[in-house]
């Protein structure tokens, strides 16, 4: 399986742009940590080493994040041109402590194309530019909704999450014009309401449309991309709430990709929309 676990920069207004271009090539190029094991081996060596309290670290671990800092990373000596990366920093408990470190903020994981457009506040946006124009919420479903009428309320945007990868793109066309690129863990919604990965689609499968429409998968292509993937995490660990609209697609947040990676999750909408004991 190709890897999914795809760093990422952690929004935050209290960042100068400075600030955010530095936490953005430690997570995108420098200290790009890979597999959920590595980012757990950074905040375990953080907490040994007394940068972040045990508190902190089960905190990063739930959320799949890690902590990084201003001048070293993980990739050091094979550095990009422009780091500002001077020594290595461990991904392992066992290494030994540094003296010196400042913490720049933490990073996480990825998964739509940059072209992709999201529901952001009544405006459909590329990820990228609504995460460049500042936009702090996120349109996604609300408890409200009831059978044949999905509602949408604002998210607080908790982190936007992207990150450079070289891995398949799994494009999905529908019988009712819709297409949408993702990664090929990306969580989305069947006709049923059941959550299931991209990979997992095939011609003649049904989707949920942001709009309550049964969309008929006509044609699944997949190739090879260089570049970024980009997805949200809203503030809310409610799971209706991280259902968002995505080119006209029902699709999860990142949420679904790391922390309820392992749940099954059905959107019911028969009687009303029930996510009672999830």
């Amino acid at each position: 399986m190709k890897n999914v676990f795809i760093a990422a920069a952690v929004f935050s207004v209290c960042l100068s742009s400075t600030a955010l271009a530095q936490l953005s090539t430690r997570c995108f190029q420098d200290d790009q940590l890979v597999t959920i094991e590595l980012a757990r081996g950074r905040n375990a060596w953080a907490r040994k080493c007394g940068l972040i309290t045990a508190s902190r670290e089960a905190y990063l671990n739930t959320e799949n994040e890690y902590q990084v800092f201003t001048n070293g990373c993980f990739a050091y000596p094979a550095v990009p041109a422009g780091s500002t990366c001077s020594f290595h920093v461990p991904a392992d408990e066992a290494s030994a402590c540094i003296t010196g470190l400042n913490k720049l903020g933490t990073c996480v994981a990825g998964c739509t194309t940059p072209t992709q457009k999201v529901a952001f506040d009544g405006r459909m946006l590329p990820i990228p530019e609504a995460y460049a124009s500042g936009v702090t919420t996120v349109t996604a479903l609300s408890p409200t909704s009831e059978p044949g009428l999905l509602r949408y309320g604002e998210q607080t945007i908790r982190s936007y999450v992207a990150g450079d990868t070289q891995e398949d793109i799994f494009a999905l066309e529908t019988k009712e014009g819709r297409r949408l690129e993702v990664t090929a863990e990306h969580p989305m919604v069947l006709g049923d309401g059941t959550m299931v990965k991209a990979r997992t689609l095939q011609a003649g499968d049904t989707l949920m449309g942001a709009d309550g429409k049964t969309l008929h998968l006509t044609r699944v292509t997949v190739f090879s991309f260089k570049g970024q993937v980009w997805n949200v995490r809203p503030e809310s660990q409610v799971k209706l709430e991280n259902v968002m609209n995505a080119e006209g697609f029902l699709t999860g947040s990142v949420r679904f990709q790391n922390e309820w990676a392992q749940d099954d999750y059905r959107l019911s909408l028969r009687d009303e929309v029930d996510v009672g004991g999830l």
